[in-house]
C-alpha cells in the first residue's frame, strides 16, 4: 500500500481511537473537582460590583432631571454585567431599562426582571412572537411594523413600541423629512401601541440644537393630526449635562449610572459626585527577580538595567485591559502604585516593585478601584491606554466573574 503521511495519520489515529476504546473499561479518569472557589482564594481576575454606588448615582440623576429614566445596560451594562445590572435596577424602581439587542431582553426577562424593557435595537419579523409574549417594547423605523402587528392581532394583545427619527446621526431611525407619513400608518395599526418617540443626538452641542429642532418639529405636525406619541426622548448621559431642554419626557443615561461621566470637562466639574460601581482585581501569580541584562516578554520587551524584583500578575488584553499600558499604567498592591513594565500580553502583565518590598505570590492586585488611600480609576486608565472611558468599561470580558458586593 502507498501510505502517505495523511493516510498514516488517519490510519494511526484510527487504530489508536479503537485501541482505546477495546481498553476503555481498564481506564479510569480522574473526574475534577467543582468544588467552589472562594474570591478570597481564586487565583483567576474577577470584578467587584458595589451596587449601593449605582443606587447613589441614580438618585443624583434623578433630583438633577426630575424626570422618569431609561437607564441604558446595552453592552453588558458598560461591562459591570448586563443581569446583576439589570436585576438591581428593576429592584429600584427604574422605569425603563434599555438594551440594544434580542437577546439582552432575553436574558433580562429570564432572569426575572419584571420592568419595562425597550430593544434600542432592531429586530427580525421572526422574533415579533417573542417580543410581545415577553413584554419588551421595541424600537421601529421600518416596513417590519405591520408584520409586528399582524402578529401582535394573531396573539390578541398589542405590540409596544417607540418611533425612532433620525435627524442626523445617520445610524438607526426613519430621517426626520420622511418621518410624517411613517408615524401616521404607524397610528392606524390597530395592535401596536406608541409608548414613545426618540431620537439621537450626535453630541456636536451646536448640531443638537438643530437635531432637537427638527425632532420637536415633526413631532407637532403629528400631535396635530391627533397621534399620541407617548413619551419623547433624546437626550443620553452627555445631553444631561450639556443640553437640558433635550430632556423632554424622559431621559436615557448610560455611563452616569455606573460612575462616570460624558466628557473630560464633565468629569472635573463633578457636579453629581458620582461613585464608579465596578473594582477590577487579580492576584499576584509570582515574583520574581532579574538580574541586569534578563529580560521580560516576547521580543524582550522589557530588559533590567540593574536587579530588579518583578511581580507576575494573571490578567491582560484577553479580559479587557488595553494592550499598551507597558510603561504607562500602573497597579495598586497594598495601597501603593506599582508601573506595568514589558508587555501586556493575552493573559499576564509583569509590574516592577520596590526590592525591598516582601510581597508574596496570592497578594491582592488592584487595576481599577481603590485600595488603601489610593484609586485608579477608569478615567486614569483610558488617559494612559488613549482610549475612551467607555472602551474601557465596555471591553472587559464578559466571562469575568462578577461578585455583588
Amino acid at each position: 500500500m502507498n501510505l502517505t503521511r495523511r493516510k498514516f495519520l488517519l490510519y494511526s489515529g484510527l487504530t489508536s481511537f479503537i485501541s482505546f476504546n477495546k481498553n476503555k473499561t481498564r481506564l479510569k479518569i480522574p473526574q475534577i473537582s467543582q468544588k467552589k472557589t472562594s474570591y478570597s482564594s481564586d487565583c483567576d481576575p474577577w470584578i467587584e460590583l458595589n451596587l449601593e454606588n449605582m443606587s447613589w448615582n441614580l438618585d443624583k440623576i434623578r433630583k438633577m432631571c426630575r424626570l422618569p429614566v431609561m437607564a441604558v445596560i446595552k453592552a453588558n451594562a458598560y461591562g459591570h454585567g448586563l443581569v446583576e445590572s439589570g436585576r438591581y435596577l428593576d429592584k429600584k424602581g427604574i422605569d425603563y431599562l434599555m438594551v440594544c439587542k434580542l437577546q439582552e431582553a432575553r436574558q433580562l426577562r429570564n432572569a426575572g426582571v419584571e420592568c419595562p424593557i425597550h430593544n434600542f435595537g432592531p429586530f427580525c419579523p421572526e422574533n415579533s412572537e417573542e417580543l410581545i409574549e415577553n413584554n419588551i417594547s421595541q424600537s421601529v423605523f421600518t416596513k417590519e411594523i405591520k408584520i409586528l402587528n399582524n402578529t401582535a392581532q394573531k396573539l390578541g394583545k398589542k405590540a409596544k413600541i417607540h418611533i425612532h427619527i433620525d435627524t442626523g446621526m445617520g445610524r438607526m431611525g426613519i430621517p426626520y423629512y420622511n418621518a410624517l407619513p411613517f408615524i401616521i400608518e404607524t397610528s392606524s395599526l390597530k395592535n401596536l401601541h406608541i409608548e414613545g418617540i426618540s431620537t439621537t443626538l450626535t453630541e456636536d452641542h451646536e448640531f443638537d440644537i438643530v437635531q432637537l429642532r427638527h425632532f420637536l418639529s415633526l413631532c407637532k405636525k403629528a400631535e396635530k393630526k391627533g397621534i399620541s406619541l407617548g413619551l419623547k426622548h433624546a437626550a443620553s448621559s452627555d445631553g444631561l449635562f450639556s443640553f437640558p431642554k433635550a430632556y423632554l419626557d424622559m431621559v436615557r443615561p448610560g455611563i452616569l449610572i455606573y460612575g462616570y461621566y460624558p466628557s473630560e470637562k464633565t468629569q472635573k466639574e463633578d457636579s453629581l459626585s458620582l461613585k464608579p460601581v465596578l473594582q477590577l482585581k487579580s492576584r499576584v501569580a509570582a515574583v520574581k527577580m532579574l538580574r541586569p541584562g534578563d529580560s521580560i516578554s516576547y521580543h524582550r520587551a522589557y530588559i533590567a538595567k540593574s536587579m530588579e524584583k518583578i511581580a507576575v500578575i494573571p490578567i491582560g488584553y484577553s479580559d479587557g485591559l488595553p494592550y499598551n499600558l507597558s510603561g504607562k499604567g500602573f497597579v495598586l498592591i497594598r495601597g501603593e502604585r506599582f508601573p506595568i513594565v514589558g508587555s501586556v500580553t493575552a493573559n499576564h502583565i509583569e509590574v516592577k516593585l520596590k526590592l525591598n518590598y516582601q510581597i508574596t505570590s496570592g497578594e491582592e492586585v488592584v487595576l481599577m478601584g481603590s485600595q488603601g488611600k489610593d484609586n485608579i480609576t477608569a478615567d486614569e486608565i483610558a488617559r494612559w491606554s488613549g482610549i475612551s472611558t467607555y472602551k474601557i468599561l465596555i471591553r472587559l470580558n464578559p466571562l469575568l466573574p462578577r461578585k455583588v458586593m
